[in-house]
């Protein structure tokens, strides 16, 4: 709880000292410290779908919005433009409503999707680490950033039907012993046909991992 108040108390001296402009309108944003006016956030395309997986690693699959404008073009401002104001915006929304929704109780650790050492290195960051930041702070679940490791470089997924995204993702990633008994979330910026989450969520699972579900931000298809 006292970090929690040290938070919002930092919200609210940010805040006033830099007041929160909407990066979609440029109309001032919501207070303490929200980078996106009300009525921006109203017209985000929602979607708030949720689904289990059929094929067990993931107990439930969460996306918040649809893929559509404008959601697609923050998206793209983080991933590719290094906007990573949006990355705070994004997550804080996809954080509170997971936690408006009660999925958050579930968690014991929040995962991001990891990206390729050498992916990392050309990007120089990973978004959705980004997303993650803002996500734990909502939920306070805290973050697990050297569970999972991504082995192989894989070729982007754009354009791949879902067996060849699953083929492409084929024994991409390893997770650490210590998702042993834990409940975790994946964090991500969107989905497409799952196979990403689920991926990864069964190399969480063969560690021993209890449970997996994943966030995503948005859902594109």
């Amino acid at each position: 709880m006292a970090r929690l108040q040290v938070d919002r108390l930092m919200d609210r001296i940010g805040g006033m000292l830099l007041p929160p402009r909407c990066v979609l309108c440029g109309a001032p944003g919501q207070p303490p410290c929200l980078d996106l006016c009300r009525e921006c956030e109203l017209e985000l395309p929602l979607a708030e779908h949720c689904a289990s997986d059929d094929d067990g690693p993931l107990a439930r699959s969460f996306a918040l919005y649809r893929h559509a404008a404008p959601v697609d073009d923050l998206v793209h401002a983080l991933k590719y433009r290094g906007e990573l104001a949006v990355g705070r915006v994004l997550g804080t929304l996809l954080g509170r409503h997971v936690a408006r929704l009660g999925f958050h109780v579930d968690v014991d650790r929040l995962v991001p999707v990891p990206l390729h050492p050498a992916r990392l290195a050309a990007r120089g960051y990973n978004q959705s680490v980004e997303l993650a930041r803002w996500v734990t702070r909502e939920t306070r679940q805290p973050l697990a950033l050297r569970m999972v490791s991504r082995l192989r470089d894989t070729p982007p997924q754009v354009g791949l039907d879902g067996p060849a995204r699953r083929r492409n993702l084929a024994s991409a990633f390893a997770a650490s012993p210590s998702a042993r008994g834990l409940r975790i979330a994946i964090v991500d910026d969107v989905t497409t046909t799952g196979s990403t989450a689920g991926e990864l969520g069964r190399a969480l699972r063969l560690a021993g991992a209890e449970r997996v579900e994943a966030w995503c931000l948005a859902r594109a298809g």
